[in-house]
């Protein structure tokens, strides 16, 4: 993390913010989040990464303190005081100071830069692996700050040489991944879940992409059959941009290299964003 943040109205050295022990996001994991990537000193997508933010606080019943021409403000006086740079920015809004230990109070609002290190470039050249993992979050609307069973499965990812899990609900729907959408390609096609996943912005802006390049594309239900008879498969985030998966635990994906719907996306986003 960088130095300078921010929190409830105050630019403070990362060191000197604190909150209180009773704070809901520390006694119950209750808050909300959001992260977007900062380049050359400016916010990318940062209307859509603010309304989510503001869609998310809705979904706990958490009240923005700021509106989103001040908050958008806020953000760029943390990264001006930390130097234009290529980083990111994660903004958060907690349950507040419960003296019950259960009821939210007034929330707190902080602001915090982060360097930015990118995925390996092995990962674009040659793609992923993913684990199939069954799991159903409880709010997938909601970008919240629980993130117990992503860093729960960590060892188990290790254990089985892939780099990111695919959460498979009781219907056997492949939804997301802890931190990012995915996305598979037949016959040219995109497909990419919609019900039960977080809307990603990245995901909504490839689409957009996929769209001015001639791919179609679908939003619907994939099933894990789906996706191993699929031609492509891609996962996608702030973070990753679009990253081929090559792999889906011990099975090839296509051609076990990124395919060409998978390569034009890649080379185009590079633009886009």
């Amino acid at each position: 993390m960088l130095d300078q943040v921010y929190l409830n109205g105050a630019y403070l050295a990362a060191s000197e913010a604190h909150l209180h022990v009773s704070d809901l996001s520390i006694l119950r994991g209750y808050g909300v989040f959001d992260y977007f990537r900062v380049i050359n000193g400016k916010p990318r997508f940062i209307t859509d990464h603010l309304d989510r933010f503001r869609q998310s606080a809705a979904g706990l019943e958490l009240d923005l303190p700021l509106g989103g021409a001040e908050l958008g403000e806020v953000i760029q006086e943390v990264i001006d005081r930390n130097g234009p740079s290529t980083g990111g920015i994660r903004t958060i809004l907690t349950g507040g100071y419960a003296g019950d230990g259960y009821t939210p109070q007034q929330p707190n609002l902080l602001v915090l830069p982060y360097t930015f290190t990118p995925p390996a470039p092995t990962y674009y050249a040659a793609g992923c692996t993913v684990m199939l993992h069954e799991y159903e979050r409880q709010l997938p609307r909601v970008k919240s700050i629980d993130y117990l069973e992503g860093i729960r499965i960590q060892p188990l990812l290790r254990e089985r040489s892939a780099q990111y899990p695919l959460y498979v609900d009781r219907r056997g729907c492949v939804r997301e991944s802890d931190r990012s959408n995915f996305m598979i390609v037949v016959d040219g096609r995109l497909i990419t879940p919609v019900d039960d996943v977080l809307l990603g912005i990245t995901r909504r802006h490839l689409l957009r992409l996929a769209g001015q390049l001639g791919i179609p594309f679908e939003e619907r239900d994939v099933t894990v059959e789906e996706l191993l008879a699929a031609d492509e498969a891609i996962i996608c985030s702030s973070i990753k941009g679009a990253m081929p998966i090559t792999r889906v635990d011990d099975q090839l994906i296509g051609g076990g290299d990124a395919g060409a719907i998978t390569r034009q996306l890649m080379e185009a986003w590079r633009e886009y964003a």
